[in-house]
């Protein structure tokens, strides 16, 4: 699984770490969460453009989308990374299920909020930032730990989300040993998994709930089974439904072995690796959310978009709309009519001249006319001066000497 672009996406994280070696001052470290797209989320430590690399690694088109919405009937995986403490809403619960029934082989990984990498890229620093620095990473270090609690108190306790139940305040710990099909060939001692809150797998009760829920849509009863425990902890398990057809649900409790920075470690590429054998081969989406989660859908937004006047009632589209005629009639009154007031244009002498009908009036006319031919002159020799070529002008007096003005002095001799 670990091709040339998850290579190079681990070296450039590994060379951000080493910034602080280099006696450089600490930098700013991105921490978008749950996002691969973009500058800011595909470097982020709590980003999953590394994740994404590794599916397109194993073979499978990679997308991403922040809706739940029919559109995703063309893929075969959906991975989810909510930036939100909350558990998904039973609408998003029940549009992932019926999504897993209407076809066959098709997964859902849910990877819980309760990780933040941050930190732990400030740790990773700490011992080797210059003296100087040590206070200064020891800070942001404590700053980014700070503000990851003060995001999770968000988090429930003990509420029941039918796939699992979430427990806000239980002991935080580092995973030491694993066991389950996901362990087989992971070195537990190397890896860096960490429990805070959990996401257990609900109780009997709990289950029994879910089966008697008057909407529920499916018969019988789920099936859960583990794929990567540590002692009593259930670090990754899958549900099943016999009427989903194969197809199934993956919950992580955390990405504490599956975001941008931990899978700098070696042995959380493994695990990925088991992740994304279990997902089958297909398009797979990373849905994208922030608090709230994606909004659900019944139909794709934008195939039924209303024409000609029907636009106007339709909020808030028909209000845009409106102010966008508006502004173009009063870009066509600006454009095409003359605005200020009429302005008398000067008229020459010599047109005003042209009409009269004495003698004296025509000697005037003659003597503007010669006027008016000294500005032509003016202006031709303007011209000219602009060429800032004194040769190719004097080459054009010569011509008009040698050929215009011979043919035509005859006539002005004549009218004279």
């Amino acid at each position: 699984m670990s091709g040339p672009r998850i290579s190079s996406v681990c070296c450039i994280i590994a060379l951000t770490l080493m910034s602080c070696c280099l006696g450089c001052a600490p930098a700013d470290v991105t921490s978008t969460y749950g996002k691969r797209r973009g500058s800011e989320a595909g470097a982020s430590v709590n980003g999953t453009a590394v994740l994404a690399g590794m599916f397109e690694e194993a073979g499978h088109r990679v997308s991403s989308w922040s809706r739940l919405s029919p559109k995703l009937e063309e893929c075969q995986t959906i991975v989810w990374f909510p930036d939100d403490f909350a558990p998904p809403t039973l609408e998003q619960r029940d549009f992932l299920e019926w999504w897993l029934n209407n076809d066959t082989g098709r997964t859902v990984v849910y990877v819980g909020r309760d990780f933040d990498a941050t930190s732990k890229y400030w740790e990773h620093v700490l011992p080797v930032a210059p003296p100087e620095q040590k206070m200064e990473v020891m800070r942001r270090q404590a700053t980014a730990r700070a503000s990851h609690d003060s995001a999770r108190n968000r988090m429930p306790n003990a509420e029941l989300a039918e796939w699992f139940t979430v427990y806000r305040d239980e002991p935080y710990r580092k995973v030491d040993s694993l066991r389950g099909p996901w362990s087989e060939g992971v070195d537990a001692t190397a890896t860096e998994i960490e429990l805070a809150g959990r996401l257990e797998l609900p109780s009997e009760a709990d289950i029994d709930a879910w089966v008697d829920r008057d909407d529920n849509y499916w018969d019988g009863r789920p099936a859960f089974t583990p794929l990567l425990e540590s002692d009593n902890d259930a670090i990754a398990y899958q549900i099943n439904y016999d009427e989903w057809n194969d197809s199934k649900i993956i919950v992580v409790n955390n990405g504490s072995f599956l975001l941008n920075l931990p899978l700098v470690n070696h042995e959380h590429r493994k695990l990925a690796g088991h992740l994304i054998s279990d997902c089958g081969s297909g398009r797979v989406v990373f849905v994208e959310s922030s608090s709230g989660g994606p909004t659900v859908y019944e139909e794709e937004p934008g195939t039924n978009i209303p024409t000609g006047f029907e636009v106007f009632t339709v909020w808030p589209l028909g209000f845009i709309v409106m102010h966008l005629t508006v502004l173009g009639i009063l870009c066509c009154i600006a454009i095409f009519p003359i605005f200020g007031r009429p302005r008398t244009v000067v008229s020459s002498a010599s047109s005003e001249m042209a009409g009269s009908s004495n003698a004296a009036d025509q000697d005037g006319a003659a003597t503007i006319i010669r006027a008016d031919f000294g500005k032509h002159i003016d202006a031709l020799g303007e011209l000219l001066e602009l060429t800032e070529d004194r040769q190719y002008a004097r080459n054009r007096v010569s011509y008009y000497h040698e050929h215009v003005s011979c043919d035509s002095g005859g006539i002005h001799r004549k009218k004279q």
